[in-house]
Parts: C-alpha cells; sequence; structure tokens
C-alpha cells in the first residue's frame, strides 16, 4: 500500500480566475467571453482594478451604479473605478460584459469606507496542498522547481499567517529529499511532511531545522508517520508498519501490518485495536489501524481500519478504542457467487461509519468526529457488493450519529458547537450544517459570504480554527485537468469570532474569546438551542448576521471564479 500517492499532485504554476462563456455554431463562428475576474469586492475608498478579457466578437461592457465607473477600454483589458464608499453601508452593483449573444456578469461589492478587511489567498503555488496549525496561526506547504537536468527541487515553506509572511525553510533536491503531502503544523511552526523518497516524515522548523523522524520502534520495517499533533504539539499521533503481510503469516501473528501509535513529549505507545474488524469479523493477517486526527487536548484521537479495502473508523477515549457509530453499525450475513467460477462466498454486509486518510475529521475538543456513513448492498445476482455513501458525524459525549442522506460525499471537519462542514464526492463542491437540527446553512461560498462577507470559488472547507482561520479546497481547471488547490480565508482580528444562526432563535450571534488567544479566556458556550424537527430546518432561508459580517469583512484581489456552461447560438 503506498500511503504518499493518496492525493492528486497540485500545479506549481500561477491560476489565473477564468470565467468561460462561448457559444458554438452551425458555422465556424463562436462567441464567447473570458474574463480574469467574476467576483471582486473594492475598499471603501474606492480605486481602480483592471480586468482582462478574450472576447470574440469584440466586446461591450456596462455597469448598474453609477458609483462604479468603466474606463480604459482596450482589446484586452479594462479597468473598473469605484468611487468612495461614505454611505456608512456595504453596496453591490453588477458589470455586464457582452460579446454578440454571449455574455457575462460580474459581481461587485464596496465596504464602507471605516471597515476592517481580512484576506482572501489562493495557495495555488503548493503542489500537495496546505495544512494550517490547531491555533490557526501558521500554514505550510512545499513547490517544486525544475532544474536544467530535467530533476526537481523540492521547496519547504511555513507561512505566519499572523503576518501572511513567507518563510522558504527549506530546500532539497529530490535525490535528497522528496516533501510531498503536509500532514501536519505545531502551534509553533513545526512542519511534519510525508518525505516521498523513505515513506516516513521530513520535519521542519521555522528556525530551518530539517530532519528526518526517527521511527518510533527501530524494529518494525516502516518509517514513523506523524499525522496530527494537539494545539501544544506535545502529543502526536500516527502510526508505523510493523511487519509485511507474508512475515506476519509465517510467524502466525494475528495483524501486523500498520499499528497506531501516539506520541506523549516524544515517547511513543502503540493504542489498543477492536476484538474484531469493521465487518465483525475476526482480524485477518493484514491487520492493520492508522491514527489520523486527535482533539486539541489529545483527549480523542481518531483513526482508520486499513483491512481489504474496509476503512472502517475507530476512536480512542479514556482509554478504551471503540467504533465509531456503534448506535447505527449494522451487520448482515450473505453468500456470494463469484462470476468467474460460481463459487460460493461467505460476506458480511455492513452499515457503519468509514474514513479514509483524512485529519481534521475531528472537532477542536473531541466532541464530534466526521465521517461517510457507508452501506453494502448486494447486487441481484448475488455476484457483487456495493457501497453507497453520504456524510455522517457522530457524537462522542452522546454515542449518537447524524446522517445526512440528501448529500454525497462525506463530513469533513466540525466545530465544538456543533456546525459541520461536508465535502461532494469529487470535492467539487461542499455544504454546512448544523448538525443537532439538521438545518443547512447554505453552500460553502454562500456560508463564507453570510459570515465573511465576500464570495469564494465554489469547493469545501478543510478546516475551521477557534480563531476564525478558514482553510478550504476548490477544483479548478488549470492546464491538462481539474486539480485540488488550497486557499484560507484570514480574518482581521485573529483571537475572537461570532457563533453561526438559524434565524430562528437557535444560536444567538454573540463574539467569543478563544482557548490559547488574547490572553487565553475561555470560550462561551451557546446558550438556548433550540431542538426542532429537520424536515421542519430543511434548507431554510439564509439569515445574513450583519454582527458577524461587520467583524469579518473580507476583502479579494484576483478572484478565482468558476466555469459556466457555454451559451450556445443556433445560425440560419
Amino acid at each position: 500500500m503506498n500511503l504518499k500517492r493518496r492525493f492528486s499532485m497540485l500545479p506549481a504554476a500561477c491560476l489565473a480566475g477564468l470565467l468561460f462563456v462561448g457559444c458554438t455554431t452551425e458555422t465556424t463562428e463562436t462567441h464567447y467571453v473570458k474574463l480574469s475576474e467574476v467576483a471582486c469586492t473594492f475598499l471603501g475608498e474606492g480605486g481602480p482594478k483592471v480586468i482582462t478579457v478574450e472576447a470574440n466578437p469584440g466586446y461591450e461592457v456596462s455597469s448598474s451604479a453609477s458609483w462604479l465607473k468603466v474606463g480604459d477600454e482596450g482589446e484586452s483589458s479594462f479597468s473598473l473605478t469605484a468611487d468612495a464608499n461614505d454611505s456608512g453601508s456595504e453596496r453591490v452593483a453588477e458589470v455586464t460584459v457582452s460579446a454578440g449573444e454571449a455574455s457575462v456578469v460580474i459581481s461587485v461589492n464596496q465596504l464602507p469606507s471605516d471597515s476592517e478587511m481580512a484576506h482572501y489567498r489562493l495557495l495555488n503555488k503548493f503542489n500537495y496542498g496546505a495544512v494550517v496549525s490547531p491555533n490557526g496561526r501558521y500554514a505550510g506547504g512545499s513547490y517544486q522547481t525544475l532544474n536544467n537536468d530535467n530533476t526537481y527541487n523540492y521547496h519547504v515553506v511555513i507561512i505566519d499567517l499572523e503576518t501572511e509572511e513567507w518563510h522558504e525553510v527549506g530546500e532539497f533536491q529530490s535525490s535528497l529529499y522528496k516533501p510531498t503531502i503536509p500532514s501536519c503544523i505545531t502551534d509553533d511552526g513545526t512542519l511534519f511532511f510525508s518525505e516521498y523518497n523513505t515513506y516516513g516524515n521530513l520535519v521542519s522548523t521555522l528556525s530551518g531545522d530539517n530532519y528526518l523522524l526517527e521511527k518510533a520502534y527501530p524494529d518494525w520495517i516502516g518509517e514513523a508517520n506523524v499525522e496530527a499533533t494537539t494545539a501544544d504539539g506535545t502529543v502526536w499521533v500516527g502510526y508505523q508498519q510493523w511487519m509485511n503481510g507474508d512475515d506476519a503469516m509465517e510467524a502466525g501473528y494475528d495483524g501486523g501490518h500498520y499499528m497506531p501509535i501516539k506520541w506523549t513529549n516524544g515517547e511513543p505507545e502503540i493504542l489498543p485495536l477492536p476484538e474484531k474488524n469493521y465487518r465483525n469479523e475476526p482480524w485477518p493477517y493484514g491487520r492493520s489501524v492508522m491514527a489520523r486526527g486527535v482533539s486539541y487536548d489529545g483527549s480523542v484521537i481518531y483513526g482508520s481500519a486499513w483491512d481489504n479495502t474496509n476503512q472502517g473508523m475507530v476512536y480512542w477515549k479514556d482509554g478504551e478504542v471503540h467504533w465509531a457509530g456503534e448506535d447505527i453499525r449494522e451487520f448482515e450475513e450473505v453468500t456470494l457467487i463469484r462470476q468467474e467460477d460460481g463459487k460460493e462466498v461467505p460476506f458480511t454486509l455492513t452499515k457503519g461509519l468509514m474514513v479514509y486518510a483524512e485529519r481534521t475529521n475531528i472537532s477542536p475538543n473531541g466532541r464530534w468526529l466526521c465521517a461517510a456513513y457507508a452501506v453494502d448492498t448486494a447486487t441481484e445476482g448475488m455476484h457483487d457488493v456495493i457501497t453507497s455513501k453520504c456524510p455522517a458525524f457522530f457524537n462522542t459525549e452522546t454515542g449518537k450519529t447524524y446522517i445526512f442522506d440528501e448529500y454525497s460525499g462525506s463530513a469533513r471537519s466540525a466545530t465544538d458547537d456543533g456546525i459541520g462542514f461536508i465535502v461532494n464526492s469529487g470535492g467539487a463542491s461542499g455544504y454546512v450544517v448544523d448538525i443537532e437540527s439538521g438545518t443547512q446553512l447554505g453552500t460553502t461560498e454562500q456560508w463564507i459570504y453570510d459570515n465573511y462577507g465576500i464570495t469564494v470559488p465554489a469547493g469545501y472547507i478543510q478546516r475551521l480554527c477557534p480563531n476564525g482561520m478558514v482553510l478550504g479546497y476548490s477544483v479548478m481547471n488549470v492546464g491538462p485537468g481539474n486539480l485540488s488547490v488550497a486557499w484560507y480565508v484570514r480574518p482581521p482580528e485573529m483571537g475572537c469570532r461570532v457563533s453561526a444562526s438559524d434565524g430562528r432563535g437557535g444560536r444567538t450571534a454573540e463574539v467569543r474569546s478563544l482557548p490559547g488567544r488574547r490572553g487565553g479566556e475561555t470560550a462561551v458556550p451557546y446558550a438556548g438551542r433550540q431542538h426542532v424537527e429537520r424536515k421542519r430546518l430543511e434548507c431554510p432561508k439564509l439569515m445574513r448576521l450583519q454582527f458577524f459580517h461587520k467583524l469579518y469583512r473580507l476583502s479579494v484581489v484576483g478572484h478565482v471564479g468558476s466555469a459556466d456552461t457555454p451559451f450556445s447560438v443556433r445560425q440560419r
């Protein structure tokens, strides 16, 4: 099993945000408009912004508001200039760019003059994604550069999100180190990478130290892998390969591929395993369980079983190991018939929670685990098994599972207060939900706009840190195809945040101090949560939280838009 190849490679080249609207004809003429931006935000003091354009035939551009003026119209660009906004409130406008029968609308908003600013940043330079520290202070990733001899250099970067300064802390020829997928980063800026050459971890620090992580157990065949850390960095969780399958069978061991490990102040310990596997059967010879994520205080750890492609979710709490979603686990013994030879094979159809290699599927306090609810169904003729999946959240305090079968994909992360983030299959879109009530709080881009005041590309939220820092991913069409690109949203005041609201009294919008920031004050719990029937709250009208919106206003320059369906015109 090659754990280093589980993610798609991200592009090193800079991305240009493009919206393409075109039309095909029965002749050779095609009408299209291609823009550098489809949404943008101006500061309150106003100013110019240049929009690049490709169009056929020649384009025309118009603004819907007198305060937003179009100028400098050239063959390949035009400018938008906003007057100063002294109105005391946000204002919006639209700019329409037309070329023949094709047109594109640019959504424009302008902040009031006294607005505090936050930032949206696209991390498209990173080749293999990004990670953010538990407190939202640091982010990390790597990128590649091509040498004249067609080899690559790998560059390790740590970003101080308070100042947004990039620190290049390591550059390595590919023959030495290949830091590919970032695993995690601590609150003091210690960054763990999957190292492709050794299948272990490269560790990089802000001071410029770079070293390979030592094996937790030197006699084992595999390298140690750290997947996540606590907020203070004293506890790491991960795994190490004990022995290969053939050796385990020959030695008569009831397990042995990969073992989950917890490090406390550098000292490793093996975490206990469930008595039976995900399908409630005796473990095969290749028993494998990997610790993947941990709560900020280390009290709850979760992991994934790796047993014949059955990635059941386990968790450790109070010294005990459990299968996540025990309240909804079901088993049915059936007999399958192999098509190649007609042989009858026993199989256990299972309903349960699965998780793969994700490292953020836990809320900061460990209350919520995020997974996919998997249901096995035997095909007609009993020749095969089809597994359908949908997002689900598990409460480790109550032992209750919340299933969202109206969505595809899986649950990716959650806040302590029960705001859940869902990624659809393929990673192209995401949703935000109130877990316990079942309320949909909007798509990722709707929720970010309602709570942060800016339009971001369609995608999903990987992690929301207690200080309001958001790490997300969007699928973008660049170069050879669709690639997943990381981004973050940084609030102007890291250390306070406001709760979400369903607009029905279920939550109260309030500023909260957060643990570990601004004096380390204790977070204020939500008061008066309203429990209502899920059916009553499906797809409610989204409420704009002005209180939050005022504090967490954002702007973006060079916003990336998503592709639209071409507009077709038939000529007769």
